[in-house]
């Protein structure tokens, strides 16, 4: 199967948050995936903003052990809101001027891999930032938070970081949980990463692990395109690349040009 032919016909691009909340925030993506899987809504684009009170994402691997689960209530004892999402990885910046984009598609009936549904989350995104004047590419940065072979770099340092679930049934099958999924996207729009970072690696050092973030590989849109964002907050930077986002996937779909690992 052609990575264009895992497009859906009637997506939905919708702006969707409730950044007062982050864990519900979070929590949306498994409640209308659920939706999407069931055929109660069309298959979806979400946009959406993280919380207004700024902190970090962790997956259900971080927090799976009772010294997870502790550094996490110490973190946000200190202030920093802590959220669990359902893709895997490790920590991830969340924040009023970090934008998330989350595929919610049905699971295909035909075979495809996790590899396609990144190429076609990755694309659109590095050609939106193409559209703001930057070069994309995606690869692996050893030391960035949340590690992968599909973080989309500028200048070679991370501005996204994806992510991915699969759940329930195969589509067309009889099943008590029609499955979707998840393919998910976090960019760093407007930060404190500085900050942001120092509370991931505080997570894994009080939750007795190795693992650590190197600062020096993380950039925000905000160090890219200082003049388009000159004069904006971290929310108003956030809402900005949100209102873009959207303007954007309305329009945009997947061609076979846009089928390869590739540059933007």
């Amino acid at each position: 199967m052609s990575d264009a032919a895992l497009w859906p016909t009637g997506v939905e691009v919708t702006w969707l948050d409730d950044i007062d909340d982050g864990q519900r925030n979070m929590d949306l993506d498994v409640l209308l995936g659920e939706q999407v899987g069931r055929g109660e809504r069309p298959p979806m684009v979400r946009i959406w903003r993280g919380p207004v009170k700024t902190g970090i994402g962790l997956s259900k691997k971080d927090v799976a052990t009772d010294a997870g689960r502790a550094a996490q209530a110490a973190l946000q004892a200190e202030g920093c809101t802590v959220v669990v999402r359902q893709t895997g990885g490790t920590a991830v910046p969340q924040g009023p001027g970090v934008v998330q984009v989350s595929y919610l598609f049905r699971r295909p009936a035909t075979p495809a891999t996790t590899d396609a549904f990144y190429r076609l989350l990755c694309d659109p995104l590095m050609q939106w930032l193409r559209s703001l004047g930057l070069a994309a590419e995606t690869g692996e940065l050893p030391g960035s938070y949340c590690d992968g072979r599909y973080n989309v770099l500028v200048g070679g340092k991370k501005l996204i970081g994806t992510a991915q679930a699969w759940r329930g049934g195969l589509a067309g099958m009889a099943s008590s949980r029609p499955g979707y999924v998840l393919a998910h996207g976090c960019i760093a729009v407007d930060a404190d990463m500085d900050w942001m970072v120092a509370q991931m690696n505080r997570f894994y050092e009080l939750a007795g692990n190795p693992y650590r973030v190197d600062r020096a590989t993380a950039v925000t849109l905000r160090d890219l395109l200082p003049g388009t964002l000159a004069g904006m907050d971290e929310q108003a930077a956030g809402t900005w690349a949100a209102q873009s986002l959207v303007s954007f996937f309305r329009t945009w779909r997947p061609s076979r040009e846009n089928e390869g690992p590739g540059r933007g």
